[in-house]
């Protein structure tokens, strides 16, 4: 990436600061808190770049050593002293935004001038002076016009919206200007406060101005045009976005064990609020129903998300404010062949689904589901006092791998002494796979000695032969030395692999790599790969013809709460059938943070970062979402297109495949393939 002076900017400035006599002001001292930790730059970063005039262009922003980086920051401080007080008049910041590696722009960039600094004078905020938007990339000049307040100390105060942040140019700008408005004046002990309600603020505006109407439980992206009184519109597809509406009623063929999906906006057109009962009866206990209100959730990219499953019992009723709508989707999987009806009522609204299952059933073609992992930590505060009903959850969706923490797997303690590992134990049961993740990124000085060694070993051996009592064969045991593996973990990780399978012979390994650098270097010592889904991974492994037993595929995309159900959950499984890879997995299944007060799956903003999860909690249950239970789909797509490419061939179930990969936005396409699937399988 090139640093250069940069004159369309400086040509920007003029149109922004139209003003009279404005001109920069050079020789200011900066500090920033905290440091910078990105960790790509961090060795490199300078301070002083940020006034040093040079600009980073190029695709890659936040890789150039000019710009300074963080990571997972609650907020950033840049403090500035200027030569001399004088009048303020502008202030303009240089930073990115870059989707395509989940870099979004800040939520606020607060301004404050004082000539003490116990004193400040609120300037504004830079954010609520620009239009961009995040986008795939783009560099973004920030400005703060028509400060007009006099001093000698700046404070900027950065709160991220994401995971990142990252600046590389800052100026501030003087100039014969009229005084603006009277400003806000803040205490240096009550600007963590003031920061905290200015967020809050900022969170609800942005809300608005997207037009998800604050905390009003309504997704407006779901509501079709037009209507009278309250509707009850059934949608083209379980997974269908904004205004794909059906035809008519909904019918559904099928097989016996499949999961089968249909959606319905139920619609208050009228004036005024009103209490909606919903009804619903079934033709035969042939195909078992649930009902649910998909309950809009807040994302962290501003939108409001009809996601959270709760269950209906016929003859509850709605309550919708004036032009609201409400997501109805019903789960109906057939037990055995034949045809059922269900008629579903919303005040003086019917609509019916007609399920009808084939002969055969999903059960023919359980040997062809994938595995799947989703690093489900049950140690997290989320599972206390949910264990069972998330084991549940969890293995209805097939995941079938568990995973220790290392924060309590802890090899040097005893497992007999270990109560938190001995009390995660039973979990397991129920799954097949069990990785134990190690992480030795922070080993210490004993490291494979020969103490360490002998320890090891009998930490180990206690675990294998603990999981075996509780169903876990041996051979479906993983050592998990590092996630992520990056080239300087190399030679350690080599290192233990080669020793633990020299003397345990039938010892497995895991590993999940998303630097393509890193393959060659993990040759012959790997058991099962899961590789970043990013592409470029496992394009790197096909082409240096690796060994391994198992390739499996992961994302971490986000923020998930606003993924699209159907292109990015269950989609996910149909992109690991085409590339030919039997496992799947997402990070993560229902990660709320891990820094104080970040513990609410409901709340995508008490945290630094936006939630990682597909389910919720009620009470002592976990309740699903429409996102899970597409992924839900994509693992019985897998299941199908296995069982058709064993019947008519790989290239007839190949195409059929690069049909729905190729309409990727249009979940109607995924279902008439599954049509297509379960009929030429009966």
């Amino acid at each position: 990436m090139v640093r250069s002076v940069f004159f369309l900017f400086c040509m920007i400035l003029a149109i922004q600061f139209p003003a009279v006599s404005q001109q920069a002001i050079s020789r200011w001292q900066c500090k920033v808190t905290p440091a910078p930790n990105y960790s790509l730059t961090k060795d490199q970063s300078q301070v002083s770049s940020l006034s040093d005039g040079k600009y980073t262009t190029g695709n890659s922003f936040w890789k150039d050593p000019g710009t300074l980086g963080w990571q997972n920051t609650g907020k950033i401080t840049i403090d500035i002293t200027l030569p001399q007080p004088v009048p303020v008049t502008g202030i303009n910041l240089n930073t990115v935004t870059g989707q395509k590696a989940q870099v979004t722009l800040p939520l606020s960039v607060l301004a404050f001038v004082s000539n003490d600094q116990q004193n400040w004078s609120f300037a504004g905020d830079m954010m609520g002076q620009s239009s961009v938007k995040d986008e795939y990339y783009r560099i973004v000049p920030l400005s703060l016009r028509n400060i007009g307040i006099t001093g000698k100390y700046i404070r900027l105060i950065v709160v991220p919206n994401g995971s990142y942040f990252f600046t590389d140019e800052i100026q501030v700008f003087t100039g014969k200007q009229a005084a603006g408005k009277k400003s806000m004046m803040v205490a240096s002990s009550a600007m963590e406060g003031f920061v905290k309600e200015q967020r809050t603020a900022t969170i609800n505006k942005r809300f608005s101005a997207e037009g998800a109407g604050g905390d009003a439980p309504v997704a407006k992206s779901m509501a079709p045009a037009g209507g009278s009184g309250v509707t009850l519109t059934p949608l083209a597809s379980g997974l269908a976005g904004s205004g794909q509406t059906a035809g008519g009623d909904i019918a559904i063929q099928t097989l016996p064990g499949v999961s089968e999906y249909a959606a319905f906006s139920l619609i208050n057109n009228t004036a005024a609020a009103t209490g909606v009962k919903v009804a619903f009866t079934a033709s035969t206990p042939a195909v078992r129903y649930q009902v649910y209100w998909a309950k809009p959730v807040k994302s962290r990219d501003f939108k409001v998300v009809p996601d959270a499953l709760m269950e209906i019992k016929s003859g509850e009723t709605m309550n919708l404010a004036k032009n609201e709508s409400g997501l109805l989707l019903v789960k109906a999987v057939a037990t055995q062949s034949g045809a059922g009806k269900l008629t579903l009522s919303a005040g003086n609204t019917s609509r019916t689904l007609t399920v009808t299952a084939g002969n055969g059933a999903l059960s023919a073609y359980r040997q062809y589901k994938p595995d799947v992992n989703v690093w489900p930590y049950f140690n997290d505060t989320f599972f206390k006092g949910r264990e069972e009903s998330a084991r549940q959850d969890l293995l209805a969706h097939y995941v079938n791998t568990f995973v220790f923490h290392p924060g309590i797997l802890l090899p040097n303690i005893e497992l007999a002494k270990n109560e938190k590992l001995r009390n995660n134990l039973s979990y397991v049961k129920g799954f097949q796979n069990v990785l134990l993740f190690l992480d030795f990124s922070g080993k210490k000085d004993d490291f494979l000695s020969d103490t360490w060694k002998q320890s090891f070993l009998t930490w180990y051996d206690a675990m294998v032969a603990a999981l075996q009592q509780q169903g876990i064969a041996a051979s479906n045991i993983y050592l998990y030395p590092f996630d992520e593996i990056k080239p300087a973990q190399l030679p350690v990780y080599r290192q233990f692999a080669t020793w633990v399978k020299s003397v345990r012979k039938n010892a497995k390994l895991f590993a999940t790599v998303s630097n393509a650098t890193v393959l060659n270097g993990l040759s012959g010592q790997v058991d099962i790969f899961q590789l970043y889904d990013n592409g470029n991974v496992l394009r790197a492994y096909r082409q240096q013809r690796l060994s391994a037993q198992q390739v499996w595929l992961y994302d971490t995309k986000k923020p998930t709460k606003s993924l699209s159900p159907y292109g990015y959950y269950r989609l996910m499984a149909w992109k690991a059938y085409a590339d030919d890879v039997t496992g799947i997995g997402f990070w993560q299944y229902a990660d709320a943070g891990h820094e104080a007060g970040a513990t609410s799956l409901w709340d995508d903003f008490d945290g630094k970062s936006a939630d990682f999860a597909v389910v919720y909690d009620n009470g002592s249950q976990v309740i699903s979402s429409r996102r899970w239970e597409a992924f839900k789909m994509g693992v019985e797509d897998y299941m199908l297109l296995n069982a058709y490419a064993k019947k008519y061939g790989k290239a007839a179930a190949m195409k059929i495949c690069n049909r729905v990969l190729g309409d990727a936005d249009n979940p109607q396409t995924g279902d008439q393939a599954r049509t297509q699937l379960i009929k030429e399988l009966e």
